[in-house]
């Protein structure tokens, strides 16, 4: 049956077929996360949507003609038809299907263009295409689960990820740089109020949030701290003040920052993680608010949250792109080992500009 096709087009069909499966195990297992709420682990579609890009990849290298890339870009959306019938999902198909078949055609033209082969450079040269048009997919297919779900339904599902939080600092510290620190590294809560501290001491700025005692305590800090070489009989007893100011200082901002959270700071927490968690909570109780409720549109949260969705996969995607990409060419390698396919020499006219 396969006499007439060459290596090349045997594994091409190979890889169509491939994609088909994996396409069909991912939205299935998709389905079923959105369909159990509790499950928490996610990892058997994010493996199948990993392996359906990794098939992929290889196969826009491979493939030699226009119907075998349409048929593999339809491929990643037709089994998602079978499990999500909505008009959304069909709409926002047609779009992704377009981009991840313009993907194919760009890697290819990459490929072809180059005078020396190259599999990782061609293939990340427009793989940004196919994950705009996976992300579309999966947005689009959370959007349906969600659009009939009621508040109850939705409102838990609302979350501030660590790269949503870094965003939002980065944003408020164009005003405070004490934020802008906080997208950086892994500043705890006390490290936090000393930066804070730090920073309102060198510009003089009283801080509104602390009470007058602490700022006489604050004062007190200072005062002793110049006159400490000015003391060094009463050495021990100016450290153990210090430390108590400090201390002092630290807890009270502990407290007002436990008050803003709902829960008890200990101050070793990442300041992140905790603003995030208020930022969290601050928006579930606007959202299951009667007013809120009264004025949001039943299909503008759903909405929101796949919009959310897309943006978390395509900011994943610069991490899981070269991933992907490397394991397709561990397996483009081995076709070669085993002399499945070749990679040969021809002459060609290449154009120059001229001296």
């Amino acid at each position: 049956m396969f006499e007439h096709f060459t290596k090349r087009e045997i594994l091409g069909i190979s890889l169509i077929l491939l994609i088909g499966l994996c396409s069909l195990g991912a939205w299935q297992w998709f389905i079923f996360a959105m369909t159990h709420p509790g499950v928490s682990d996610i990892w058997w579609p994010v493996f199948w949507f990993a392996l359906l890009t990794i098939f992929f990849f290889l196969g826009t290298i491979i493939w030699s003609t226009t119907l075998m890339r349409i048929i593999g870009a339809l491929l990643v959306f037709l089994p998602g038809i079978l499990l999500i019938q909505a008009w959304e999902y069909v709409i926002t198909g047609i779009v992704s299907v377009l981009c991840i078949y313009w993907s194919s055609v760009s890697i290819a033209r990459e490929r072809d263009e180059r005078i020396r082969f190259h599999f990782f450079k061609s293939v990340q040269a427009s793989s940004f295409l196919f994950f705009v048009g996976l992300s579309l997919l999966v947005s689009s297919g959370y959007y349906v689960s969600l659009k009939d779900a009621s508040w109850e339904e939705l409102v838990p599902r609302f979350h501030v990820g660590e790269e949503g939080t870094r965003i939002i600092f980065k944003i408020v510290g164009m005003v405070n740089p004490s934020f802008a620190k906080l997208s950086e590294g892994d500043m705890t809560v006390d490290e936090f109020l000393l930066n804070m501290e730090q920073d309102r001491q060198s510009s003089d700025v009283p801080t509104p949030q602390t009470s007058m005692t602490e700022q006489d305590v604050l004062d007190a800090y200072r005062e002793m701290s110049r006159s400490s070489t000015e003391r060094e009989s009463t050495l021990p007893f100016d450290i153990q003040s210090i430390k108590t100011a400090q201390e002092v200082f630290l807890d009270g901002g502990r407290k007002q920052i436990a008050s803003l959270v709902g829960r008890p700071v200990s101050g070793n927490e990442k300041i992140s993680d905790i603003l995030s968690s208020a930022l969290q909570n601050k928006l579930v109780t606007f959202l299951g608010g009667e007013k809120a409720t009264g004025h949001i549109s039943s299909t503008a949260i759903p909405f929101f949250l796949s919009f959310l969705v897309f943006l978390t996969l395509l900011s994943l995607s610069s991490i899981v792109a070269p991933l992907c990409i490397l394991i397709a060419h561990g397996f483009f390698s081995l076709f070669l080992w085993a002399g499945w396919l070749s990679i040969g020499k021809v002459m060609i006219e290449q154009e120059k500009l001229a001296e």
